[in-house]
């Protein structure tokens, strides 16, 4: 890591959840860039916020002079081998069907 990135907030990925028994939303931060511990950013109320808009860049609850960016996580891409297996079954069906 060079000198400039340690100034450079890092991305931290969260999940959205509520609080039981309440209408309160949290972007929950299960592993902190910086200390890897698990932290909570209130996201607005269940029926009127919009949890969307409170993304964006926070301080550290570890250490409030250093921010991340609060984002979620990329979705997993999918399989590339899925249709190749789909036309292979389908071929070992047309043979059982010849004979």
């Amino acid at each position: 890591m060079g000198k400039k990135d340690r100034h450079l907030p890092r991305t931290a990925f969260v999940t959205l959840r509520d609080l039981p028994g309440t209408r309160v939303l949290f972007w929950v931060v299960d592993d902190c860039p910086y200390c890897g511990g698990r932290h909570l950013h209130v996201a607005g109320n269940l029926r009127t916020a919009d949890p969307g808009e409170s993304l964006g860049e926070y301080p550290a609850p570890c250490d409030p002079a250093r921010t991340y960016d609060l984002a979620i996580p990329p979705r997993p891409k999918k399989k590339q081998g899925k249709d190749v297996r789909r036309r292979e079954r389908r071929e070992g069906k047309r043979q059982d069907w010849d004979e």
